[in-house]
């Protein structure tokens, strides 16, 4: 009996390559969005103080940067995809507070490794990485202890992936798992399903599994959030690109 196999775009990272959008990412964003102004409310709530919220996105932050698009309140973006200096990230941190005496801070889990890289591996071969939230909550209150602020750290979890999914989510889902069932009823094998410039195409699947889609530096989109962030070309990824 012949057996098709047929794809979905299913990472709620927005990680996958060539598909525009993978299913559960939205209801991602509008959860982390949430929480987002939950860390507003306590930074706001102390002088001096810095929300820090830890985001999923392992090796690529739309998440984050979708999350601080969407909620406006947000000073600083950390992703996978821009290498940071800590002291870059302190100067930023000292202006802000200058010029509103509060911040919220959206990081990437799987940004920042260059700081809290292990070295290690788990049993299925994938690196373990360090925790960049915990790192920052440190360095963050160890930076301000003299100058009478800290954080307030908020690490959801899988919350955000637990979430009742949103309704564009939904229509999105049947749309492909109805093309994804016409796509084989039609003799396909080997392919996935997913939108390409908001059309359902059909892709190889040894194409989409050849990496890993990435938060493009120069893209309008993360542009936009480091407009609205206020962010420096040094946290940016921009002050050495070529």
């Amino acid at each position: 009996m012949r057996l098709g196999v047929v794809g979905v775009p299913n990472s709620i990272d927005n990680d996958i390559l060539v598909f525009e959008k993978t299913f559960g990412f939205e209801s991602a964003v509008a959860a982390a969005s949430d929480v987002i102004r939950n860390g507003w409310v306590e930074a706001t709530s102390a002088k001096r103080g810095v929300g820090i919220l830890k985001l999923i996105g392992r090796d690529a932050g739309f998440v984050a940067m979708d999350a601080a698009l969407a909620s406006t309140i947000v000073d600083l973006v950390l992703i996978p995809e821009v290498n940071v200096k800590m002291e870059d990230i302190l100067a930023h941190i000292d202006r802000t507070l200058a010029r509103k005496d509060f911040m919220v801070i959206a990081v990437a889990e799987g940004a920042g490794q260059e700081h809290v890289s292990t070295g290690q591996k788990d049993a299925t071969g994938h690196t373990i990485y360090g925790d960049i939230g915990v790192f920052l909550r440190d360095k963050v209150n160890a930076h301000l202890k003299s100058r009478g602020g800290r954080s307030f750290y908020i690490d959801p979890s899988y919350i955000i992936r637990a979430v009742p999914i949103q309704p564009s989510d939904h229509i999105y889902c049947s749309h492909l798992s109805c093309d994804a069932v016409h796509t084989a009823m039609r003799g396909y094998t080997g392919v996935c399903v997913g939108p390409v410039h908001n059309v359902i195409v059909v892709m190889p699947s040894n194409l989409i599994a050849r990496g890993k889609r990435k938060v493009g530096i120069h893209s309008s989109s993360w542009q936009s959030c480091c407009h609205v962030c206020k962010m420096p070309a040094s946290l940016a990824g921009l002050q050495n690109s070529e």
